[in-house]
């Protein structure tokens, strides 16, 4: 029906109810739901951020690979370094050899043994860091090179390459920048005064300085982190001097790629003899860590030569697939020798080595060489650089020695060992020694167990933190970060 003119549409009912129950809303009454349910999602998401990621019930557990092992190994050393770094700040007797007579004598301590002193030795660990960076690196380049595929081996390369410094630089970078903002806020305040009147019995941390104006601290942090990004120079970063490895990183994995380049298209033999002989080159001039790297790409190639070979042994029939076990298999009883000398090695003290039951004889025929005592320093630094070789040599050839790498503990720490080494310096700083000073405050240190219970409460608590820390920033900054390597790739290359 239509609608006269003189109609009165204002009093139309139909008209007159909708508006009423349009009145009575308001942007308050539509606001308010959709703000509970943005603050409840949003409280959501922040608390499963915050939430470890083993707590998580939806979390998969992670697919174990061929080579989940060297994870394993670097969770562990990456922890095992946070501890040396906690520790040495509180006494000295790490550095001292089991029994020996340096600093007083009296060194009969069950972690200064061979072999459990390296759940606290730094340059040990470190070595360990570099020859598995060498075989993670060139596993995929080695089998592509054996297998001739030279267009995904230079696609590797070229993505190595690119992705190399985001991947080291963007997390570090990240962290660093909230490590300013601490110190602007005051965190730092404490840290930096007990370095100017240290009051623990250990070695001193360089501690970066602490500024009067916020304008100063970000003046000077911009300088130290261009050094810290600069491939060309070698530098102890101030603002966390356990950094100087990132540097390092970077600059030896170009070495790695340049050598994998060079020596891709050689037969196979060549290629380890070449390597093995590049290797005791740059330990004789000095260069022990690039060694290192270099061991890891001759165990690399030692990996899918041994892939290959349980490879064409399942193809075989029995009788000659028994027959080729045989012929290729070498006894457990030279992977254990070979496991307690890289261990052994590795476990090298850093003084008094020559007074030290089992390192005796070793360190004299070295030092027959050259008695110097900066050289005994030296001595000391490449016997743990060829205990790190043969250590991880021994675990690619015995598949027993792989397995407490292979446990959920040695998984979860290798998935955040990035991190927990990135971020474990700032945390002892902040956290760890005032916490060893007030824990001290309420149980004494006049005693050495009070002395030794304050820092190992502290160093609990710090740990419980550190991983706390290191959780989240694997899944919020190292995670995302490795996905942006990627996708700008993907994005920028044809």
């Amino acid at each position: 029906m239509a609608i006269s003119h003189d109609s009165n549409l204002d009093n139309s009912p139909i008209l007159q109810v909708d508006f009423e129950k349009n009145k009575g809303l308001s942007l308050s009454t539509i606001w308010k739901p959709l703000e509970a349910i943005a603050c409840k999602t949003y409280r959501r998401s922040i608390i499963m951020t915050l939430k470890p990621s083993f707590l998580n019930p939806s979390s998969k557990p992670r697919k174990v690979h061929p080579t989940s092992w060297l994870d394993g190994v670097r969770g562990y050393a990456s922890f095992f370094v946070f501890l040396f770094h906690f520790q040495h700040c509180f006494n000295f007797r790490w550095l001292v050899g089991y029994g020996s007579e340096d600093r007083g004598g009296n060194n009969y301590g069950f972690t200064q043994l061979p072999i459990i002193r390296l759940t606290y030795a730094g340059q040990a660990n470190v070595a360990i860091f570099w020859v598995l960076s060498g075989i993670s690196l060139s596993l995929k380049p080695i089998e592509l090179a054996r297998s001739k595929s030279w267009e995904k081996f230079l696609d590797a390369m070229f993505s190595s390459i690119f992705r190399r410094g985001m991947r080291l630089y963007i997390p570090v970078l990240i962290v660093q920048t909230c490590v300013l903002i601490a110190a602007c806020l005051g965190f730092y305040n404490h840290a930096w005064e007990l370095t100017q009147e240290w009051p623990f019995e250990g070695v001193n941390e360089t501690q970066f300085e602490i500024f009067e104006t916020s304008m100063q601290q970000i003046t000077d942090w911009i300088q130290a982190m261009l050094e810290l990004l600069n491939p060309f120079i070698q530098t102890f970063p101030k603002y966390d001097i356990h950094l100087w490895t990132i540097q390092r990183e970077f600059q030896y994995s170009m070495i790695l790629f340049v050598a994998l380049v060079g020596f891709a298209k050689l037969r196979p033999r060549i290629r380890i003899t070449l390597t093995a002989g590049l290797f005791a080159y740059c330990m004789k001039v000095g260069q022990g860590d690039i060694a290192l790297f270099i061991a890891g790409m001759g165990l690399a190639e030692f990996l899918q030569i041994r892939v290959q070979n349980a490879e064409h042994a399942e193809r075989l029939p029995s009788i000659e697939k028994h027959t080729e076990e045989n012929q290729n298999h070498v006894p457990t009883v030279f992977w254990c020798v070979l496991l307690y000398i890289g261990l052994h090695l590795l476990s090298w003290p850093y003084e008094g080595a020559e007074t030290s039951p089992g390192y005796i004889a070793l360190s004299n025929a070295f030092t027959d060489f050259n008695s110097e005592e900066d050289q005994r320093q030296v001595i000391g630094d490449q016997c743990r650089r060829v205990g790190a070789a043969v250590f991880l040599f021994s675990l690619c050839g015995c598949e027993w020695f792989r397995k407490p790498f292979l446990t959920s503990t040695a998984m979860y720490l290798g998935k955040i060992s990035f991190p927990l080494y990135i971020l474990h310096g700032p945390v002892n700083h902040v956290i760890g020694h005032p916490l060893v000073e007030f824990i001290w405050t309420l149980t004494g240190n006049e005693t050495p167990f009070l002395y030794s219970f304050g820092i190992g409460l502290a160093f609990t608590i710090s740990a419980v933190v550190v991983v706390w820390l290191s959780d989240i920033v694997s899944r919020v900054v190292d995670a995302p970060s490795v996905r942006f390597g990627r996708s700008l790739q993907e994005k920028w290359s044809y």
